[in-house]
């Protein structure tokens, strides 16, 4: 198995949400997760930031979505025109890619920060669970996501014991005819 690569999608709400993201990534790369974001980039990508986000896609085993009522709006085309580009055209893709795969889905992850924003999910990411990582917990369970070690182990099924079948008969619990 691969080394999980993350790719965060994310929109640029606020000097503290950008903060916020960077602080996840961060997290995340301290604890062993090579993690892809924006603003690791030097300056502008060589290839243009549409090609950037394209192969940050194509290249990540698991792909973040920070989802805000901003990115909500940007990832379906309802942000003023020239405001947002960069999450519309991922949320393009990202959709795009759900289609492809008829709705299957292990690799986009959406994420809240605010319990309201789930109200915020796209709608193609909705069935998927979601996580809010601002606790120890909570955040171990997105490393679980990621790692793909979430949920309980079952037991191993024991060996079944025999059972008989119970006989009609007449006796005390037989219906009178």
């Amino acid at each position: 198995m691969t080394d999980p690569i993350v790719f965060i999608s994310y929109s640029h709400d606020s000097d503290a949400h950008r903060q916020r993201v960077l602080d996840l990534s961060e997290r995340l790369r301290r604890d062993g997760h090579e993690t892809r974001l924006d603003r690791y980039a030097n300056g502008s990508p060589p290839r243009g930031w549409p090609r950037w986000m394209l192969n940050q896609l194509d290249e990540a085993t698991h792909v973040l979505v920070v989802c805000t009522e901003t990115y909500y709006r940007r990832f379906r085309g309802k942000e003023t025109p020239g405001v947002g580009k960069g999450v519309d055209w991922e949320g393009n893709a990202i959709a795009q890619k759900l289609y492809d795969d008829k709705s299957l889905n292990n690799r986009f992850i959406p994420i809240v920060f605010e319990p309201a924003d789930t109200a915020h999910i796209p709608e193609p990411l909705r069935p998927y669970s979601h996580y809010q990582p601002t606790d120890d917990a909570a955040y171990e369970q997105l490393l679980d996501a990621i790692a793909g070690t979430a949920g309980i182990e079952p037991a191993p099924v024991g060996e079944r014991k025999p059972r008989t079948r119970k006989t009609s008969g007449s006796g005390p619990h037989s219906i009178p005819r």
